[in-house]
């Protein structure tokens, strides 16, 4: 079942994601997904580039200056037809020990951003399944 968010952006959560209910109000924040086997939740959103082009370099350079309390300690990069995506794990601060997976695609026009925090196990153990989840995206 498809989703469209913020209407630039739509993905398809399949079976290992669930969309949570979301205030009409809040739209503009995109959805938020929790992965059924995880139960960590992705925000899933539009995201403007600031000054780097909507490519892979400068999705990378986007990914390296998120500003966490690391750079991206396990970054890889994928690409399919036109879409492109880079993701990586940050450690942080304040979180209770917690990390944060980030992921930016782009068709080479508009750009989304998927993010979501959680103990360091079940980030990598997610990430596979959110390189299925952003294989997924359609962007308008």
């Amino acid at each position: 079942m498809r989703i469209t968010a913020e209407h630039r952006l739509s993905i398809d959560p399949g079976a290992e994601w669930i969309a949570e209910p979301m205030d009409p109000a809040a739209s503009h924040l995109g959805l938020y997904l929790r992965s059924v086997e995880h139960g960590v939740y992705m925000n899933v959103r539009a995201q403007e580039t600031g000054r780097h082009s909507p490519t892979r370099e400068g999705l990378v350079a986007l990914l390296r200056e998120q500003g966490w309390a690391s750079p991206p300690f396990d970054e890889w990069a994928t690409a399919s037809g036109a879409l492109t995506a880079v993701g990586g794990t940050f450690e942080t601060t304040g979180m209770g020990g917690e990390v944060v997976l980030e992921v930016f695609a782009t068709n080479g026009h508009v750009v989304a951003n998927l993010a979501g925090p959680g103990d360091r196990a079940v980030i990598a153990a997610l990430t596979p399944s959110v390189k299925r989840l952003v294989s997924t995206l359609e962007l308008e």
